[in-house]
This record gives C-alpha cells, sequence and structure tokens, in this order.
C-alpha cells in the first residue's frame, strides 16, 4: 500500500466519481482504477459497489475510510514538520464557506495570506453552511465559514467573528415599504427570493413568517446573490440577505430597506475547525490573519 492509493480512494469518496478523482488529481482514469484495486487485492475485498456511474462504498470501505482519515491526517503533519512561519511555508489548506462570506469577507484574508505565504496550496470550496459545517466533521475541510446562530458542538472548535445583521430589501418603486400581519394584502403578493430555501437566515424569516400568519404568494430561489440583487433590483421580488451584501446598493439608492419586526436570533459569521484538527503552521496563520480582519469588519460595520 502506497500513500497515494490513500490519496486517491479519499478524492473518490469527495467528488463521487473515478472520472472526477482522475481530473482533480492530475490521474488518467485507468491509474484512479489502479490505485483502487492495488488496495483491494492488499484487503482481499471490493471497496465500491459499481452501479453504472454511481458509486457506493461497500461495508469494507466504510470501514476503511477513518483509518484512511487517520493516515492523510498524519502525512498531512509528516509534510509540515518543517514548516516555519515566512517563505518556507509550505502544505494545502481545505477552506469551506458560503457564497455570501466568499464574495464579501474573504478576499482581502487570501489575498494577504497568498502573499505571505506563496508556497501553500489554497483550495476554496463553497457551500450551504449546513454543508460546510458536514465537510468539517467528515474530515473533507480543514476550516470551515458559516453564518449562524451562535451555536456550540461537542465536536467543532467556533470562533465567532461578527454579528451579521440581515435586511429585507426591494427596489425603490418596491409597494411594500413595511412587512407586518397588519399591513394589508401586498405582503402576500410580493414574491420571496432566495439562494437556498434551506439557508440559516431564510429558515429564520419563514418560520417568523408562519408565526405571524403571513404566507408568501411565491419563493423563487436562483443560483447566486448576485443573481438574487439583480432580480430584487429589476422589482420581480423581495430579498432577505446579509447587509454586506447590499449595503453599496442601499447607500447608492438602489435598494430599500423593509422594516420587518420580529425577535429573529441574530446571525453571527463564525469560523469552525474540528476539536481534534491538528493546528499546523499553516493553519495557525490562517486563523490569525481572519481574527485580524474580522476587527476590521466590525469597524466598517460601525461607520455605517
Amino acid at each position: 500500500m502506497e500513500i497515494r492509493h490513500f490519496i486517491t480512494f479519499n478524492k473518490i469518496i469527495e467528488v463521487g466519481s473515478f472520472t472526477q478523482a482522475a481530473e482533480h488529481l492530475g490521474y488518467t482514469q485507468s491509474t484512479v482504477t489502479s490505485h483502487i484495486q492495488m488496495l483491494e487485492e492488499q484487503l482481499g475485498a471490493p471497496l465500491f459497489d459499481r452501479m453504472g456511474r454511481k458509486i457506493k462504498l461497500t461495508d469494507i470501505g466504510k470501514k476503511l475510510l477513518p483509518y484512511t482519515k487517520e493516515i492523510l491526517a498524519t502525512y498531512n503533519k509528516i509534510e509540515n514538520i518543517t514548516n516555519h512561519d515566512g517563505d518556507g511555508m509550505r502544505g494545502e489548506l481545505k477552506v469551506a464557506a458560503p457564497e455570501s462570506l466568499t464574495i464579501y469577507r474573504l478576499e482581502p484574508i487570501l489575498r494577504e495570506y497568498r502573499k505571505k505565504y506563496p508556497y501553500v496550496r489554497i483550495r476554496l470550496t463553497n457551500a450551504t453552511c449546513r454543508d460546510n459545517k458536514k465537510a468539517i466533521l467528515e474530515g473533507n475541510a480543514d476550516i470551515a465559514f458559516v453564518m449562524l446562530p451562535q451555536f456550540k458542538d461537542s465536536d467543532l472548535v467556533v470562533h465567532q467573528l461578527m454579528n451579521e445583521p440581515i435586511v429585507l430589501v426591494g427596489n425603490p418603486d418596491c409597494s411594500l415599504n413595511k412587512l407586518d400581519k397588519n399591513y394589508g394584502d401586498n405582503q402576500l403578493n410580493e414574491c420571496f427570493i432566495t439562494n437556498e430555501k434551506e439557508g440559516s437566515y431564510w429558515r429564520l424569516l419563514e418560520k417568523s413568517l408562519r408565526d405571524k400568519d403571513i404566507v408568501p404568494s411565491n419563493v423563487m430561489e436562483l443560483w447566486s446573490i448576485e443573481a438574487i440583487k439583480r432580480s430584487v433590483m429589476s422589482g420581480l421580488g423581495i430579498a432577505y440577505l446579509p447587509l454586506m451584501t447590499v449595503q453599496d446598493e442601499i447607500m447608492e439608492g438602489k435598494f430599500k430597506i423593509i422594516p420587518y419586526e420580529a425577535d429573529l436570533k441574530p446571525i453571527y459569521s463564525q469560523v469552525v475547525y474540528h476539536k481534534n484538527k491538528w493546528i499546523s503552521p499553516a493553519l495557525s496563520s490562517f486563523i490569525e490573519i481572519i481574527v485580524k480582519h474580522a476587527k476590521d469588519w466590525s469597524c466598517e460595520e460601525a461607520a455605517y
């Protein structure tokens, strides 16, 4: 058995197919297949059930997975054993974040980090906050950003960064000037536009609306925050979005805030990693830069 065989096995599980694993690793598909066959020969049992294009771990594959995670974690420690601050810092960081924080918060963090540590490979993936937490728990990310109400998890270390106000916005011509159960029927005719129905702040708003007997006539789900903003700007509906994503448009008069009085849990930008995660020099420096920039976010919010 070779470390590359375990890397290939883990990558197949991460991406869900032999073909995509080959693309990510820079191998031919026959090489990926060969790596798995070598593991299977050593173990004397198949690791995957292959059903057409779909693959599923066998019982042996499921038993091998946690050991693979341990092997790769140890391998990562060995790779970083001679790391030190400065130009010699090497390694890989797997970062998971929601789209909103990637676009509106992470750019200066990543820019500073890349400038200081150009030889550290950063792999950034975007997904929902729920999936980002899952990536940490399953060992598929080293660190994750989430936007959620304050929470604790016995398996996670959670650093709260900032309270992120969420606002209901429409274009300036929107007839809805206030949202409450006594407003009339106008609020029922507005289309609510969201990028993920399972998103943390949308679920909080939806529950609050139900409690007030306010039922949106329509909910439109789009693929990105920028698409939502354009749709709101054109008058297609209203959206409940983090203030940081619409701050400029509000100041320029392209959006208006629609007041909504409700006792909603505050949403915080937070960064999390597994409690058993080895904090490599590369990861430690990344966390330091995150915390430093989060202080700047608070100052910018206060100025607004």
